[in-house]
């Protein structure tokens, strides 16, 4: 599965045309993803149906959806789990603010750790 957060441009360019798309559609794509911050294919307007098909079967934008979320009713600590696009589970926690107004973040750089 492609990201097309993290595909070079030129990686982009070479798949898309093997996929008999002009090369320019590769810069159209990864202006939507990267400048206009767009994820959802189908909103991509200058890019055709065919191409944009071809991108919901072999790509992703790579997000993260919320699953759960728990906050301590002690110190507001809030613990989080996000499910990637293969459905495995990634967690974080945000504790603070501290007396300095200070948060302390912890991201799970694994899933499944």
């Amino acid at each position: 599965m492609l990201n097309l957060h993290t595909i070079p441009l030129s990686e982009l360019e070479t798949i898309i045309v093997s996929w008999g798309h002009p090369k320019f559609r590769a810069k159209q794509v990864h202006h939507w993803v990267h400048s206009q911050g767009v994820t959802d294919v189908s909103k991509m307007n200058n890019i055709p149906k065919a191409l944009q098909q071809q991108l919901l079967e072999h790509a992703t934008a790579g997000h993260l959806t919320l699953e759960c979320e728990q906050v301590s009713e002690k110190d507001g600590t809030i613990k989080r789990a996000y499910k990637c696009n293969d459905g495995a589970l990634i967690e974080s926690v945000l504790m603070g603010p501290y007396q300095d107004g200070r948060y302390t973040a912890c991201i799970s750089s694994q899933a499944g750790c």
